[in-house]
């Protein structure tokens, strides 16, 4: 009989694996992790993976499709028709889910697995700006519109990979500051 207990349980022995997974991918590629080292690594037996998993793949990419997920249902909280006072509550959004996911972060902006969580972040950031920014930034004439979503993710981006990767040492709302102020202060060029 499957109850809340078992859903527990469940819950714990994935969260268990994503973190073991997390651990290995600071110090090998993810090409170079088995399912018996992860097990190990978070003391359970490999069958226990293979109840959830297929292998260390499934895993990874679970992970990855869940934050891109949950990252689109932030975007989705904060149309822009809602932004009146600039994209604020959105950035705070963002950067409080980078920190209550720091070890998910560490992982996908990491040396050692493949960047595509971060190009399809990007693609994603770039979007929204392209759907954004005339209501935002009615004023803006905005001349090179392709180029300066580009610009702005990009530096968007390179402000939240040097949080994570220097340790996150600074609270979410001062990085959204730092992100609003930047994007303002590119949109207000643009104008």
């Amino acid at each position: 009989m499957n109850g809340p207990a078992d859903d527990r349980r469940v819950r714990k022995t994935k969260k268990a694996l994503r973190q073991g997974l997390v651990t290995l991918l600071e110090r090998k590629n993810l090409k170079d992790i088995t399912v018996r080292e992860l097990t190990d690594e978070v003391d359970l037996h490999r069958g226990t993976f293979y109840v959830h998993y297929r292998d260390i793949y499934e895993l990874y990419d679970k992970m990855w499709q869940e934050a891109i997920q949950e990252i689109r249902e932030i975007f989705r909280q904060y149309p822009a028709e809602e932004l009146t006072g600039g994209p604020m509550p959105l950035f705070r959004a963002i950067m409080e889910y980078a920190w209550e996911n720091r070890d998910l972060c560490q992982m996908f902006f990491g040396p050692n697995v493949d960047q595509a969580l971060v190009r399809e972040l990007t693609l994603i950031l770039e979007e929204k700006c392209r759907q954004d920014w005339p209501v935002l930034y009615p004023g803006a004439a905005l001349i090179h519109k392709d180029y300066f979503p580009v610009y702005v993710v990009g530096g968007c981006m390179g402000i939240l990979q040097r949080w994570v990767s220097s340790g996150m040492k600074e609270a979410p709302q001062e990085m959204a500051l730092l992100l609003e102020s930047t994007t303002n202060a590119t949109m207000g060029a643009a104008g």
